[in-house]
């Protein structure tokens, strides 16, 4: 039996990219295209590269959801959790690639300013970071798809958190690309600004990501402690300092963290993340420095690590693309692991190249 979707906000680039492989699911029968300004206009106007390949329309989000078994959401937060809210009180089941189910009701509103608009509808939610959270999304109602910046962060410290060995002063820099801002513009992302610089943004604690990592990195630490321990369990801080660079898509991870005890060589370290990451198909350690340009169009997440004999330092390293696995790809992963899918289906396994 296949299931009916339907993608809300499918002219954005996280709309494209469920499209791009929801199309091509073996689970999925239609998927329907939703957009409230562009309803009844061509996908290909949209997205020329669909020129000749559809003749599929916009429609509006309230037929979306009706012809739908299950909607994503690929909207701005703020507005899409009275979709959510639409989609569930119609009985259909949600995949949220927005940030209006990641966190806690009174930790939303600390970090977007905003009162949340359903958080009757929280406990629903199943955060989609599926290394991390697999064995909650069986059966979930709604998931919720982390933020890019967040998914490669999490993923370059999880095993070391698990481990006891983040220490107390944890660094992550990340570098983005452009798209990461969606299909709107701004002055920063006008070619003429962006080309041939880059610049730190949203620094000093202040880039809204920051509350996943530091959430999950506490959620890596807990499963490995009884729920007594669990309980008291402090989440880390981390300094968390994204850039922008001249680049269409691709995010790069550096992590550095300093433990108080613990690992003394390179050798050890890798067992460390191969053994954390074993059942992960979309995790690959590898001896080489990732390159963000290796994960271009995939949904795979390539890590390294190091350890710094000189300052003692521990440096992971994680590459994904920020539209693939950390937008559309992790989505649909979450909503295989929801339905009992193999967690592959649909996705991206080899990127582009060159």
């Amino acid at each position: 039996m296949t299931i009916n979707v339907g993608i809300l906000g499918a002219t954005g680039y996280g709309g494209i990219g469920l499209i791009r492989r929801l199309l091509r699911h073996p689970e999925v029968g239609s998927v329907e295209f939703g957009s409230r300004q562009w309803s009844g206009r061509t996908a290909s106007e949209a997205w020329p590269h669909l020129a000749g390949l559809t003749d599929q329309t916009f429609i509006d989000n309230d037929a979306v959801i009706d012809k739908s078994d299950v909607v994503f959401c690929a909207t701005p937060h703020r507005y899409t959790a009275p979709l959510v809210a639409q989609a569930r009180k119609a009985g259909k089941r949600v995949v949220d690639l927005s940030a209006d189910f990641r966190l806690k009701p009174d930790i939303y509103t600390e970090w977007y300013g905003i009162e949340h608009p359903h958080p009757e509808l929280f406990p629903e939610s199943k955060y989609g970071l599926v290394e991390l959270y697999r064995e909650l999304l069986p059966g979930a109602n709604i998931i919720s798809a982390p933020g890019c910046n967040a998914t490669a962060v999490i993923l370059a410290l999880a095993p070391l958190a698990a481990e006891g060995l983040l220490g107390k002063n944890i660094n992550a820099n990340v570098i983005t690309g452009a798209s990461g801002a969606g299909r709107g513009t701004s002055d920063d992302l006008h070619f003429s600004q962006l080309n041939e610089t880059s610049h730190a943004y949203k620094v000093a604690g202040q880039h809204r990501h920051l509350a996943e990592i530091e959430m999950s990195l506490k959620y890596a630490i807990n499963q490995q402690r009884v729920v007594a321990e669990a309980n008291d369990t402090k989440a880390p801080t981390v300094t968390f300092t994204p850039h922008l660079a001249p680049m269409t898509r691709g995010i790069l991870a550096t992590c550095t963290t300093f433990p108080d005890h613990g690992i003394t060589d390179e050798k050890t370290l890798f067992s460390l993340y191969r053994n954390y990451y074993s059942g992960d198909p979309l995790i690959h350690i590898q001896t080489e420095l990732p390159t963000t340009k290796a994960v271009n169009g995939s949904d795979r997440v390539l890590i390294s690590v190091r350890k710094d004999p000189r300052s003692e330092a521990i440096l992971t390293f994680a590459a994904i693309d920020n539209l693939g696995k950390g937008a559309a790809g992790q989505a649909i992963q979450g909503f295989n692991v929801a339905f009992g899918f193999d967690e592959t289906l649909g996705l991206c396994l080899t990127g582009d190249w060159p």
